[in-house]
């Protein structure tokens, strides 16, 4: 009996050392906590825009404040409004398909308060990424001008809002951060494309209502960098082509939201981690059988093994 005993006892520690060892090399389940979030839930079929070629702008953001203790970024996404018509556009490359190519690029500074009002300060990360832009749907003759799309509201709009989504794992932030929202357009933006297309109607969204998650400590002020005095409240007399602070903008601002890395307590067994933890088991539950069916010698009946039972004895003649 001493012996099954030592022998289960063995078994068990080498499969509590194979677990460990599954539980260590498995990853950890990630996911992500809201710090920010200003963008409409739903998202509506369209939101307020400012348009970029429209307004001569290179840059547009807003200083917020994060909800919550995590700053370690995972995921940034921000709202677009696109009014292009595929119809418009008939050489542009996706003009036959749902969607359009155009990189956009978002930037995170940190926020300088030497001066007598908050300003963009060093930057902390800055991301550039290629999204599949959807083109506006066809005008319906009915909506008023005939120019507007009809949504399944049944409402009219001019453009479409969608959203798309920045990777900034890794980054870690203040509590408070100035963020900018770029892209270059026919005319405008850092570095002008120089040729007609589908960009010249793409707009970074506006939220309404104040954040459902974080704050905006100055409400009414954005951080616009326009090429045009007066697109600016002091008409330009801060100057102009430079990323800074505007006001006059209650109650929009940028339809973004932000959200940190949270690691969960347990982690996650993969599906082939989860299948060796089965078969060990598995194998448990055979030996055992096994031990119960063809039992030691010891174990017999008469409590002799065969050797004992012989010992001694000659062999008849």
């Amino acid at each position: 009996m001493s012996i099954d005993l030592s022998r289960d006892a063995c078994l068990v520690k080498h499969v509590a050392l194979a677990v460990l060892l599954l539980v260590a090399c498995s990853p950890l389940a990630v996911g992500a906590t809201v710090i920010y979030d200003s963008i409409p839930s739903p998202l509506p079929p369209n939101v307020p825009s400012l348009g970029y070629q429209a307004t001569q702008t290179s840059e547009f953001g807003d200083l917020i404040q994060f909800g919550g203790t995590n700053r370690a970024l995972n995921r940034v996404t921000l709202t677009m409004s696109d009014w292009a018509l595929a119809s418009d556009y008939p050489s542009f490359p996706g003009s036959s398909g749902p969607t359009w190519n155009h990189p956009l690029t978002l930037n995170l500074y940190n926020v300088d308060n030497s001066g007598p009002n908050p300003a963009p300060g060093a930057l902390i990360a800055t991301q550039t990424q290629t999204f599949a832009i959807p083109w506006r749907p066809p005008a319906d003759p009915t909506c008023p001008g005939g120019t507007a799309w009809r949504a399944s509201d049944g409402n009219c709009y001019n453009g479409l809002a969608f959203t798309v989504a920045f990777d900034f794992t890794g980054t870690t932030v203040p509590n408070q951060i100035i963020y900018g929202v770029a892209f270059n357009t026919q005319t405008w933006g850092y570095n002008p494309i120089g040729t007609p297309g589908p960009y010249v109607s793409l707009n970074f969204g506006l939220a309404q209502l104040p954040p459902s998650v974080g704050s905006n400590p100055f409400p009414d002020t954005a951080y616009w960098n326009t090429q045009t005095a007066g697109n600016y409240a002091d008409g330009g007399a801060g100057g102009v082509g430079t990323f800074r602070r505007d006001t006059n903008w209650t109650p929009f601002s940028g339809a973004i939201t932000f959200e940190s890395q949270s690691l969960a307590e347990v982690p996650t067994l993969s599906p082939f981690a989860l299948l060796v933890l089965a078969s060990l088991f598995a194998l448990i539950a055979v030996m055992r059988l096994r031990r119960r069916r063809f039992p030691p010698s010891s174990q017999r009946s008469g409590g002799d093994s065969l050797v004992e039972r012989f010992e001694g004895q000659q062999p008849e003649a």
